[in-house]
């Protein structure tokens, strides 16, 4: 089990090496500075992890958990979108923002008949304020755990797990 683990890290290690190369080269071809571009942030702790999943009620998904005990989340992870770390999943004004936003989309149109999942099922793990893109994963709890959804006003993508979406 133990080297399941340490594999399973490397390989998010090693994605998110990639993923830093293609930022760093995106950047560089930036010439007008179109985009803010950042690194991702410092592995989580495993008491980080803890405080979130004892505040979220439930584990996290072992996917994105995993991505966590790598990078404690991503400023500008894709354009203006923040993938979320665990002080955002505590509370943050943006996770503020985004459950608004995710209230707002359920008035208006009931998530569980656009989506198939309750809005209770769904937890935000990115999004930015520039614009109405945010994605959830669907919760432990959740009779399909570990989708991701963007939506953007309605539904635009599912992604099986956090890996596919990353």
């Amino acid at each position: 089990m133990k080297d399941e683990k340490e594999s399973n890290l490397k390989d998010w290690k090693d994605k998110i090496s990639v993923m830093v190369l293609v930022k760093q080269e995106i950047q560089r071809l930036d010439k007008m500075g179109i985009w803010p571009h950042y690194l991702p942030e410092i592995a989580a702790t495993e008491e980080q992890l803890a405080s979130a999943e004892k505040y979220l009620g439930h584990s996290i998904d072992k996917d994105y958990r995993e991505f966590l005990m790598c990078a404690n989340g991503w400023k500008g992870f894709l354009h203006t979108i923040d993938l979320f770390g665990t002080g955002d999943l505590i509370g943050s004004s943006l996770m503020d923002y985004v459950l608004r936003n995710l209230d707002v989309m359920d008035d208006a149109a009931k998530l569980s008949e656009t989506s198939g999942f309750l809005k209770e099922e769904l937890l935000p793990i990115a999004a930015t304020r520039e614009d109405i893109d945010l994605f959830v994963i669907t919760r432990e709890t959740s009779s399909h755990p570990g989708i991701v959804i963007w939506f953007a006003g309605g539904e635009v993508e599912k992604f099986p797990n956090f890996k596919e979406f990353f």
